[in-house]
């Protein structure tokens, strides 16, 4: 078969087809339209056939086997489906339970279906669910477009129902000849596009194989180049993945390694800060420590110079002492001077020498008192210079051990001064850490994020490549087609 033929076939069969799916599209929203007008029809219908019953009364019941609406006998009496047929043509019925008791409804012999049943979905939906049935139904054999809704007396029981409706056959017969005609019209279309199409396919096919030939060429040139590039790039892609992935590894250690010195870090700020507490508690403790040995130098002080003064008043009682001892030799010597006196004076003298004699004695005893008093000064003067002494070698010892305390202040201030030093240093440091563990997790999330994407180029690539592969195979392929073409007339 030649091109030109082929190339008509195939455009008379996608006119073809578009012409026959257009047509089923309009046929099915004509079919659609008309369903809803005969819908629309028979709902306003089935309405004004309610307001004629309800015109003859509203209290519907049976009475006597009969349907009522208030005095009005339905049964047997065709006045309401005969007035529907005469102002809209179609079907109208009034059901009594599930027969028809008052009908337009022919049979076949051309009688009216009195006493025949509701059945099928309006059977189901009116009666038993005492709801409004709206659709297609089967009436003796024939398909209708219906509207059913249940009868109910003033209990709200189903006693009965009102229908009405209309073939579908007189909706459909203007529909039947429509199809026709378009399918008429199809035909026609179908036959001027082939001419239209078998003429332009002459005019235009000659040098379109000529300009696909040249095409073929270029496309088969430029497939290779791509292919060759597209190699080149898939290398160069696995060996960008490989060093990413190496780099991402020695980052996640890196992190790790920060991770762990953040942590130590942050133990050695703890220790730094409490040893900045410690050793400002010790300072204090010193501190106080200086204050006490001040005030024991301070109270040894007082107590030297009272000692001092203690040794003066010694001396000063030593003196007197002497004093005393003088007055008692002296007074010794006149208790004998009395006594001699008195002794000379006889009897009249021995009372006076009674008295000289005590008061001689008492002298003795007074001499011998105011030794011991020398001695026990003595020793307390011995024990005051030892105890000055003493005095003053503590207060030397105080005074240097103040001079250390004070210096242990200074030393302890100072080194106050450099743990907190340290303490903040250790601070920043451990921050400092924290920041590169941070900023290191986030040079691994965008490695990681880098290696997706180098994986996904990659699968990219090599599916670029499989096209290449595939477009250079089909352009070899659609360049022996392009020399083989015979382009004839016919």
């Amino acid at each position: 078969m030649k091109l030109t033929t082929k190339f008509i076939l195939i455009n008379v069969i996608i006119v073809l087809a578009a012409i026959l799916i257009t047509t089923c599209f309009t046929f099915g929203n004509i079919n659609k339209e008309i369903r809803r007008q005969a819908s629309v029809s028979q709902e306003g219908v089935i309405k004004i056939f309610w307001e004629l019953l309800k015109v003859k009364g509203s209290d519907f019941h049976v009475a006597n086997g009969k349907l009522m609406a208030g005095s009005y006998v339905i049964n047997g009496n065709y006045e309401l489906p005969d007035k529907i047929k005469d102002a809209f043509g179609g079907t109208a019925t009034i059901f009594m339970g599930d027969t028809r008791v008052s009908t337009n409804v022919l049979k076949s012999d051309g009688s009216r279906a009195v006493d025949t049943k509701l059945v099928g979905a309006a059977y189901d939906a009116v009666i038993k669910e005492g709801r409004s049935y709206r659709g297609d139904a089967t009436i003796l054999d024939i398909p209708y477009f219906t509207a059913y809704d249940p009868i109910k007396n003033s209990k709200g029981e189903v006693i009965g129902a009102l229908y009405v409706g209309i073939k579908q056959s007189d909706y459909f017969s203007a529909y039947n000849a429509l199809q026709t005609k378009i399918a008429i019209i199809a035909a026609v279309i179908a036959l001027l596009f082939s001419g239209i199409t078998m003429f332009l396919i002459r005019k235009t096919l000659y040098p379109i194989i000529g300009n696909v030939s040249v095409i073929t060429d270029k496309i088969h040139s430029s497939a290779g180049a791509i292919a060759l590039t597209m190699d080149q790039q898939s290398g160069f892609s696995t060996q960008l993945s490989s060093s990413v992935v190496e780099i991402s590894s020695t980052m996640e250690e890196f992190t790790s390694t920060a991770s762990q010195i953040a942590q130590h870090s942050h133990s050695v700020v703890d220790r730094a800060d409490k040893t900045l507490e410690d050793t400002k508690i010790g300072a204090a403790e010193v501190e106080n420590l200086n204050f006490k040995i001040n005030d024991i130098s301070h109270n040894i002080q007082e107590n030297l110079t009272e000692i001092v003064e203690l040794g003066k008043k010694s001396k000063e009682i030593n003196k007197v002492m002497e004093i005393i001892n003088n007055i008692a030799n002296q007074t010794k010597l006149i208790a004998f001077n009395a006594a001699l006196e008195a002794a000379s004076a006889g009897e009249s003298g021995k009372r006076f020498g009674v008295v000289a004699v005590e008061i001689r004695r008492l002298a003795d005893s007074v001499v011998e008192s105011t030794s011991e008093i020398e001695g026990k000064i003595t020793e307390i003067l011995d024990s005051v210079n030892r105890l000055v002494m003493s005095s003053e070698k503590s207060s030397q010892l105080i005074q240097e051990g103040q001079e250390y305390a004070s210096h242990t202040v200074s030393m302890l201030i100072e080194s106050v001064d450099g743990v907190d030093e340290t303490a903040s240093a250790a601070r920043q440091i451990s921050l400092s850490t924290q920041q590169q563990q941070i900023a290191s997790s986030q040079v691994v999330l965008a490695l990681k994020d880098i290696e997706q994407g180098v994986r996904h180029s990659t699968d990219s690539i090599h599916q670029t490549n499989t096209a290449t592969e595939e477009m250079l195979e089909l352009s070899e392929q659609l360049k022996r087609v392009v020399n083989t073409f015979k382009v004839g007339r016919e």
